[in-house]
């Protein structure tokens, strides 16, 4: 097995021209400054990687996402996603929630469409590869089912689908399984990281669950109770792809260990 990782402090870079998103001494601050939640974030995110985010909750994870794609205004620092500063919400950036939010009155295909409809009127390939997507994570049977008519993880599944329809290439997950029965969780992180490496995205994963950030990601990223700040970047030097059964080692439970004495000292 491969010997445990290097640590690498916040903010270090590979290749200049691999960082698909870089953040310099990024904070948001709610209620008129009166709330920190997130403060001096310094992080480099490397094109094609896959970047777990854990902390404890209220530590800014979520609402580091939310800066990243644009859905809320950051208060100090600069944040760039492939070379341009981040203004608002943009076509390269996709996210998931942890609630699926489907329509109801929609069959699958034509909620994972919904992306599309927003922009233009989909065409028949549109709709072709709706269809495709929705057999890439395993839903093929299900391609006119109403949401009621799935259980919770293929709900998220059709998310999934939908999150891939819009062609983003930087897909950010809020604890996207999270509501899951455990079962249903680890089947679908293992059809994640198919799908991811198929796809070829960068990914940020927002996640409480050390094991779950550790087997799924290259790079963990460690942060601070609030105000949230980047307490380490860890490297997971694990080949892929990965069996659960990788869970069970000893390389990977001392590498669960280290992130929660990361944790444990902040």
């Amino acid at each position: 097995m491969t010997a445990l990782p290097r640590k690498v402090e916040a903010g270090t870079a590979t290749d200049v021209a691999d960082i698909v998103i870089a953040g310099g001494g990024v904070g948001k601050t709610f209620g008129g400054g009166a709330v920190v939640a997130l403060e001096d974030a310094s992080f480099n995110i490397p094109k094609g990687s896959f970047v777990s985010l854990v902390g404890p909750s209220g530590c800014g994870k979520s609402t580091l996402l939310r800066l990243i794609a644009g859905l809320i205004e950051r208060s100090s620092g600069s944040l760039t996603v492939h070379g341009r500063e981040v203004s608002g919400p943009h076509a390269d950036v996709g996210m998931m929630f942890q609630r699926a939010t489907l329509l109801d009155w929609r069959t699958a295909v034509e909620n994972v469409l919904l992306p599309t409809e927003i922009h233009r009127k989909p065409t028949a390939e549109d709709r072709s590869r709706a269809v495709e997507l929705l057999k890439m994570v395993g839903l093929k049977d299900f391609v006119f089912s109403f949401p009621s008519q799935l259980s919770g993880g293929m709900q998220q599944r059709v998310a999934l689908a939908r999150l891939l329809q819009t062609g983003a290439d930087i897909l950010l997950l809020d604890e996207p399984f999270g509501a899951l029965d455990e079962f249903t969780r680890e089947r679908l992180n293992l059809e994640l990281m198919r799908i991811v490496a198929e796809v070829g995205a960068t990914t940020l994963f927002v996640t409480h669950n050390i094991g779950e950030a550790i087997f799924l990601a290259d790079k963990v990223m460690v942060m601070t109770p609030r105000p949230g700040r980047l307490a380490r970047m860890v490297d997971v030097p694990f080949a892929r792809p990965r069996r659960p059964e990788l869970q069970q080692t000893p390389e990977f439970n001392a590498l669960v260990a280290e992130v929660r004495d990361i944790l444990g000292t902040h």
